[in-house]
């Protein structure tokens, strides 16, 4: 067991991690290509949104369905 100070969690919200799980998850809740502005209203804040979507495309978890939409691979 451990006797030392509480452990503080991770904080979630707002992360980059909590911001990938939700743009996964609309692309994954779809039955096709997801039009960006429908990632665009499951995280508004654009600068985390890009640098999200870029990261998952670099994962190869996401593709880009055409220039303005996106998919699972």
């Amino acid at each position: 067991a451990y006797d030392g100070p509480p452990r503080r969690a991770q904080a979630w919200a707002g992360t980059d991690r909590q911001c990938r799980g939700r743009l996964m998850g609309v692309v994954r809740d779809a039955e096709g290509p997801v039009h960006v502005s429908a990632l665009v209203a499951a995280w508004p804040e654009p600068e985390q949104r890009e640098r999200c979507l870029a990261g998952l495309v670099a994962d190869r978890l996401l593709v880009r369905a055409a220039d303005s939409a996106y998919a699972l691979p």
